[in-house]
């Protein structure tokens, strides 16, 4: 719902810009120092709680829609009051804000909740380098399995992306942000179906039959696949070329990865809905597959060197050493790739 420049959370403060008396204060509590980013329904701001040990930070969000509709002000603030709920059913996750505060104040609505320090992944790829497939493969697994928690609530994200995942400074985990294009399944539905079927996401990453308006929690995961791509590549979706016969993304020679890992990247991206993994649980468990053949591979491929430079088997890595179980799993990859 608000620019992606919100995500950026920076750490100075600005010169002057802190509020001394109360009156001043947001909700008598609230003061604001600093704005992290304006778009087209709102500012947010980061602020400090002074009435809290320790004065915390903490990120506030101010549904300021710059339309004047009162169709579209409707749906802002419709999609501002679920983006609370949400938060107030997911927040007990270390992977999503904590909600905080939810509130009127004027005649304005505003939304508090924890402030992530850290960086977007599409900063730090920005900044820096792409990453390897291992790298990827982590991501992936971590944020299946988040994705897993948010669908069991029957919640789709609806804008997965790059810009909208924190990698937190302080312990390395990785944040999902930005839940005010949430469509909830098991919410309570308004008369006006506007509300809550209005084609939602970010170009290029929002799949076919969500920008149909019929998102499924398929959607979320052709959005973590396309993030994917922009990680292990630098690219943006829309800067791919694209099959004429299939319509499929053609990425694969833009970066080196195995054929298992591009398969189930492939499968997370398939245009047509029902080509896709269906839920996160499934695509991990395929991900979770691929890992363990290429684990296997690693070794197949550490004993056959190991063998050709006439290295005695009591110095190093040899089949003995491995469980029954493992050595025929080895056995079984290897006669795969035989055939």
């Amino acid at each position: 719902m608000f620019d992606s420049s919100t995500s950026e959370l920076l750490l100075g403060e600005s010169a002057g810009a802190e509020l001394h008396t109360k009156e001043s204060l947001l909700a008598g509590r609230y003061q604001i120092f600093q704005v992290l980013g304006r778009g087209g329904f709102g500012i947010t701001y980061l602020a400090r709680n002074i009435y809290l040990p320790g004065r915390p930070l903490c990120v506030i969000k101010h549904l300021a829609p710059k339309f004047t509709s009162p169709t579209l002000l409707t749906i802002a603030k419709w999609r501002f009051h679920v983006e609370a709920r949400t938060l107030s059913k997911l927040g007990s996750h270390s992977q999503v804000p904590l909600l905080i505060d939810y509130f009127r104040e004027d005649q304005e609505m505003y939304l508090v909740q924890e402030y992530v320090p850290g960086e977007t992944l599409w900063s730090q790829i920005r900044d820096r380098e792409s990453l390897t497939e291992e790298e990827v493969s982590e991501f992936l697994a971590d944020m299946l399995k988040l994705l897993h928690y948010i669908h069991s609530y029957r919640i789709i994200h609806r804008d997965i992306k790059p810009q909208n995942i924190i990698r937190c400074l302080t312990d390395n985990r990785l944040v999902l942000i930005d839940y005010g294009a949430v469509f909830d399944q098991g919410g309570l539905v308004p008369a006006d179906k506007r509300l809550v079927t209005k084609a939602i996401g970010s170009p290029g990453y929002a799949p076919p039959e969500q920008v149909a308006e019929n998102p499924t929690c398929a959607s979320d995961l052709y959005a973590l696949g396309m993030t994917c791509l922009f990680l292990l590549t630098g690219k943006e979706p829309l800067a791919f070329n694209v099959s004429l016969h299939t319509g499929e993304i053609i990425w694969q020679s833009e970066t080196d990865v195995s054929d298992g890992f591009a398969n189930l990247i492939n499968q997370m991206i398939k245009v047509s809905l029902s080509d896709r993994y269906q839920s996160a649980m499934q695509a991990l468990n395929a991900l979770d597959s691929c890992r363990l053949r290429n684990k296997l591979r690693q070794v197949h491929k550490y004993q056959t060197n190991t063998i050709n430079s006439n290295i005695s088997p009591d110095s190093g890595f040899t089949h003995q050493h491995l469980p029954p179980a493992v050595q025929w799993a080895i056995e079984m990859s290897t006669s795969e790739e035989m055939r």
